[in-house]
């Protein structure tokens, strides 16, 4: 995968055209097909607006911890999956076209597994040209489906409020922004500086060394905020973690941020310039986690302080306040499934099988596995903030008054 980048040299001024050369080569990286995306809401987004009523669309989870990695263990598993798919089709050739998918699919696991996250998901529909592969920072449940529509309600556990991070590794040679949830990171752009004291030693009087060094390093600070800037907008960052080995540089890329993006500066973490994205993950890893923790245990207690007339708790009350669109941020426990029913009529959530919903009074009431993903589906689709509790101090808290709980409007 070639990472989009640009080269700054000191004669460079932030123009609006160097502005438009960025924000063109961000795009041609958010549009990439060729790598193993990580999830951001922008994809998942675009995967929403999906359908098909002609050829279905092909989705395909396989988890890929330690254990299927080795051996290539995980070919078994994926066989698994797609035997019995396969055995249920009886037209000919709509078993033929879709069992070529699944060997696109396998050849290009075979070809390269994702080298980072606990598992892959696949969205194919070869008439509309979709081709989309994701590595997923959670092992989700393995799972083919074939439909008009891509199966995108496991992506929601991965859209927690407090884990979109950039990553920012600052130098004056080298820079380079990654998009990160915790343990996972994507490389998604770089800027590349002259060597500055080289250039202007080999071409500048002693006596103005000093002085265009620092405006050259000005000029390339502000440029990498900027870039930072964009990166956190078009990815949706919502956090900003800083590696600068130069203090100096750091400075200047601190005061050139807007006042939106300094608040978003929520740490520091320390690694080589070259390092490879697997030690970029692991160094930033303590940093992202701390946030996590910091922001999951900050937001369980908002709802606390705002009960009982600004919080539902529990699965029933939490529900109803979905229903009828008051939730403001959804704080669920990230281990925490239940089996529950939905309402064709109203689709109204309840954490039981009703025969009949108790909202509109329908008998179109049908059992589904998880309730949960369903409720954090429908928030999302709302626009509510998600906080998806995974730090132990925060899953304490939560536990003292119930797995799911919400802030409302």
């Amino acid at each position: 995968m070639s990472i989009p980048s640009v080269s700054v040299n000191v004669h460079d001024r932030y123009t609006p055209e160097l502005r438009d050369r960025i924000v063109a080569r961000l795009r041609t990286s958010m549009d990439d097909r060729t790598a193993y995306r990580l999830l951001t809401p922008g994809h998942l987004r675009e995967l929403a607006k999906v359908e098909s009523p002609q050829a279905p669309v092909l989705s395909v989870y396989l988890r890929l911890g330690p254990d299927r990695r080795v051996g290539n263990a995980w070919r078994s598993a994926y066989s698994s999956l797609v035997t019995p798919m396969l055995k249920r089709i009886d037209n000919g050739r709509a078993r033929k076209e879709l069992a070529e998918e699944f060997s696109r699919i396998e050849h290009t696991l075979g070809d390269a597994l994702p080298t980072m996250g606990r598992g892959a998901a696949f969205f194919v529909c070869r008439p509309l040209g979709l081709w989309r592969k994701l590595a997923l920072p959670l092992e989700l449940p393995d799972g083919v489906h074939v439909s008009s529509r891509p199966y995108i309600r496991p992506l929601v556990r991965t859209q927690d409020e407090h884990d979109r991070f950039v990553l920012v590794i600052l130098s004056q040679e080298h820079s380079r922004f990654f998009i990160s949830q915790i343990g996972v990171v994507e490389e998604v752009f770089q800027v590349r500086g002259d060597r500055l004291h080289q250039m202007l030693t080999d071409r500048v009087r002693r006596d103005r060394l000093d002085v265009l060094v620092t405006d050259a390093e000005k000029i390339e600070a502000k440029v990498l905020a900027h870039v930072a800037e964009m990166v956190l907008s078009q990815f949706e960052g919502r956090y900003l973690l800083v590696s600068a080995q130069h203090p100096a540089l750091r400075t200047a890329f601190m005061e050139h941020l807007s006042k939106v993006a300094r608040q978003r500066v929520c740490g520091t973490f320390s690694v080589e310039v070259h390092a490879r994205p697997a030690e970029v993950a692991t160094a930033a890893e303590p940093a992202q986690r701390a946030v996590e923790e910091r922001e999951e245990v900050a937001t369980v207690q908002r709802i606390i302080d705002a009960a009982p007339n600004s919080a539902a708790w529990g699965e029933r009350p939490t529900l109803l306040a979905l229903y009828v669109g008051r939730v403001m941020t959804l704080a669920v426990d990230d281990g925490f499934a239940k089996p529950g029913a939905r309402c064709g009529n109203c689709a109204a959530l309840w954490e039981t099988v009703v025969q009949q919903c108790p909202n509109c009074g329908s008998s179109a009431v049908e059992p589904v596995e998880d309730v949960v993903a369903l409720a954090i589906e429908k928030a999302l689709a709302e626009k509510a903030a998600l906080e998806l509790v995974r730090s132990d101090p925060a899953r304490q808290l939560l536990r003292t008054r119930g797995p799911m709980a919400a802030l409302l409007r």
